[in-house]
């Protein structure tokens, strides 16, 4: 259940300031909103990849006494990612 909580405070922290950072630029078109959209998705994706492949070695598996292991947070990632790129296909 932190997972579905912590994925919905970085999917509203995404669109909020993707559609400040819109706001500021475009005066809130939706087209340039959509594309913003998907260059946090995107990022959010790189997140994923970096946060479940570079933290693999076994330094990281020494200290296990945490509330999230890497596979949560590339999941966050992996919903966040999901989320932010249907809800720019539907603002298309």
């Amino acid at each position: 259940m932190r997972l579905l909580g912590w994925s919905v405070i970085w999917i509203a922290t995404a669109i909020l300031i993707t559609g400040l950072i819109s706001y500021i630029s475009a005066d809130l078109n939706v087209l340039v909103w959509q594309a913003h959209l998907r260059v946090a998705g995107g990022i959010f994706f790189m997140i994923a990849l970096i946060v479940g492949g570079v933290l693999t070695t076994d330094s990281a598996y020494r200290n296990r006494k945490r509330d999230f292991y890497r596979e949560d947070w590339s999941f966050i990632c992996i919903l966040v990612t999901v989320t932010l790129f249907g809800i720019s296909f539907i603002l298309s």
